[in-house]
């Protein structure tokens, strides 16, 4: 048993951490977009093309003996953006040419790809929005807020989810930094400068947010007060590519703090990120420390060392949670029973 400390402790949320607020899953959505190409006027023209890629993605698998099917929506988002790329993609070069079949469905300049990937966009923004029941959806949230006051320690909460559940979660008194000033605009001193913040949970959004847009003049980051359109997410490759802040300065933070922690909380991640992977992959091997991986699926320990890139002695640093987003947080997540889990040694500070 140890002692929760400042930075003792931090968090990383995936997908499966949203599905209790009624989100769609990447797969789920993935099953409504197959329903609208074969029955919605506007997206039946990207039918052919659609199945084009996603057979391809599946070959591609299939080469590397993976037959799991591991399709969803932001690896078809991130195939299709590399496509659009053309020539400006880095491995252009060695190709020899485009398959015809794609230059044919693409279209001229690639249009089509430009048009699909647009469309896409703006669905999975509507996917991932509260359109209802905000409150009672996100309520489970707002044991984050609670745990935070409990131990009266800031807590660094990294999330690879576009919502903005954690946002609506929190209480009207509480100060939530997700590093946008007085003006919406983001700025990253403000994770790190104490004096002029005075958060309770600083919030890292890995790969975006359907309230942000970047200025296309400017380069300047803006948070708004409703989903947008053209919000600023990250696919894919482009996770790992961007060089780009907030995205870049993000994954500088979890690096940082997966270093400095005892234990990460891992909530509803599938761990098929391998950018993410090798980070905590890292921060297992460097001391001391213990990931909590909560999912309601069966104990999966040995892949996920695999992905972690882990020998099976590290078995022991992975504690497993068969259970649900909302039934961890609210039966879970308490000062007394993390103290449990937190490893007693204090060699990772």
């Amino acid at each position: 048993m140890g002692l929760l400390k400042a930075d003792s402790i931090i968090f990383l949320i995936g997908a499966g951490c949203s599905v209790d607020a009624k989100i769609k899953t990447s797969k789920e959505m993935i099953t409504e977009i197959e329903n609208l190409i074969k029955t919605d006027d506007t997206w039946k023209k990207y039918r052919a093309l659609y199945y084009y890629v996603k057979s391809a993605i599946l070959y591609a698998d299939g080469i590397q003996e993976n037959f799991n099917n591991n399709m969803n929506i932001e690896r078809f988002v991130g195939v299709l953006r590399d496509l659009k790329k053309k020539e400006r993609n880095p491995i252009y070069p060695f190709i020899g040419s485009w398959n015809e079949k794609l230059i044919e469905l693409g279209g001229e300049g690639f249009s089509n790809i430009y048009d699909f990937d647009k469309l896409l966009s703006e669905k999975i923004v509507e996917f991932v929005t509260l359109q209802k029941d905000t409150r009672s959806r996100v309520a489970y949230y707002k044991r984050f807020y609670e745990f935070q006051q409990s131990i009266q320690f800031p807590v660094r909460v990294f999330s690879l989810n576009y919502d903005q559940c954690i946002e609506k979660a929190k209480p009207n008194d509480y100060e939530l930094e997700c590093g946008f000033d007085e003006k919406n605009e983001w700025h990253s001193e403000r994770f790190d400068n104490p004096d002029q913040v005075n958060a309770g949970i600083f919030l890292y959004k890995l790969h975006g947010s359907i309230d942000w847009v970047r200025s296309v003049n400017t380069g300047v980051l803006k948070r708004y007060d409703s989903p947008q359109i053209k919000a600023e997410l990250i696919f894919g490759t482009d996770a790992k590519l961007q060089s780009v802040d907030p995205f870049l300065f993000n994954v500088y933070e979890l690096r940082n703090y997966s270093l400095l922690c005892k234990m990460i909380v891992s909530i509803g991640y599938s761990f098929n990120d391998s950018h993410i992977n090798g980070l905590l992959g890292q921060a297992l091997k460097a001391a001391d420390r213990k990931l909590l991986v909560v999912d309601p699926a069966d104990d999966c320990t040995s892949e996920i060392l695999q992905k972690l890139s882990l020998e099976d002695n590290f078995r022991g640093c992975i504690e497993y949670k068969k259970m649900k987003a909302s039934q961890f947080l609210d039966d879970e997540l308490k000062k007394d029973k993390m103290e449990i889990l937190i490893p007693d040694e204090d060699s990772v500070f």
